[in-house]
């Protein structure tokens, strides 16, 4: 295997190779709630999870599913929620049995269809077990339920490794990403590299391999999209899939498509 070090707009990208599908990893995906539960303006709601959770890896975080039968008058959209009302406003959080809390705020949130990701301000530690839940905001739609996802797949561990592993063609989407930080760039966006395979293929060349982007699956957090070059296709898959890498260097680089055009 080898890496091509391509120079565009005065940025390098760096290629990996694209090996053989990799097994998805461990994962869990738990309900926190016994049913739908309704979020009123004037008080929190604290309510008992079906059963207690703690983190046993490297991330933690809620998915918030919102039941949109229920929703009349609701718009979901990519940056939010909102009704004639005006914005959806929710604070999640997780109380230990010593009652810690260890809150996630939709502000910062990944939004998807009828739904939205929370990602906590601080982890909770790990193994400690978490008991109960509390929301509040204004505004919010009824939730149909809120997941506990959890993954436990292998993660980089350091620069080297990261290196050895995408210069082999070896990467997983983590791996791919310490791999661009360590050479002072970044993964490629899905938009980035969707405007990329238009400038390099969308003239009948013959293109091949499928290239990781930085964008994760926003419905589920152990998925991030890759841009297959033999068709254009946007794929969502495992994060622990192997992939080619594209970086683009320096990490503030702007990827600027030529609309097709072939390079001059």
């Amino acid at each position: 295997m080898r890496i091509k070090i391509i120079f565009y707009c005065c940025s390098a990208l760096l290629l990996g190779a694209l090996p053989p599908r990799g097994l998805a990893g461990e994962y869990s995906r738990q309900a926190l709630l016994a049913g739908p539960v309704t979020v009123t303006d004037t008080a929190a709601l604290a309510v008992p999870l079906t059963a207690a959770v703690s983190r046993r890896g490297e991330m933690a975080q809620l998915d918030i599913e919102f039941s949109t039968v229920s929703a009349a008058g609701y718009t979901f959209a990519e940056d939010g929620i909102s009704s004639a009302r005006g914005r959806a406003r929710l604070t999640v959080s997780l109380v230990s049995v010593k009652g810690e809390k260890y809150g996630a705020d939709m502000v910062t949130g990944d939004f998807y269809s009828n739904g939205v990701r929370l990602k906590f301000i601080t982890l909770p530690p790990l193994k400690v077990p978490l008991k109960k839940i509390v929301l509040s905001g204004t505004n919010v739609p009824p939730i149909k339920q809120v997941y506990w996802v959890e993954g436990r797949e292998k993660l980089s561990t350091g620069v080297d490794e990261a290196a050895s592993h995408c210069g082999k063609g070896e990467c997983r989407w983590n791996e791919a990403m310490d791999y661009c930080r360590s050479r002072g760039g970044r993964l490629l966006t899905r938009t980035e590299l969707a405007d990329m395979y238009l400038d390099e293929c969308g003239g009948g060349a013959a293109c091949r391999d499928a290239f990781w982007s930085s964008t994760e699956y926003a419905p589920f957090p152990r998925k991030a999209w890759y841009v297959d070059f033999r068709d254009g296709k946007n794929v969502a898959e495992f994060k622990t899939y192997m992939a080619f890498v594209r970086c683009l260097v320096p990490a503030g680089a702007v990827y600027r498509a030529r609309g097709g055009k072939p390079a001059p």
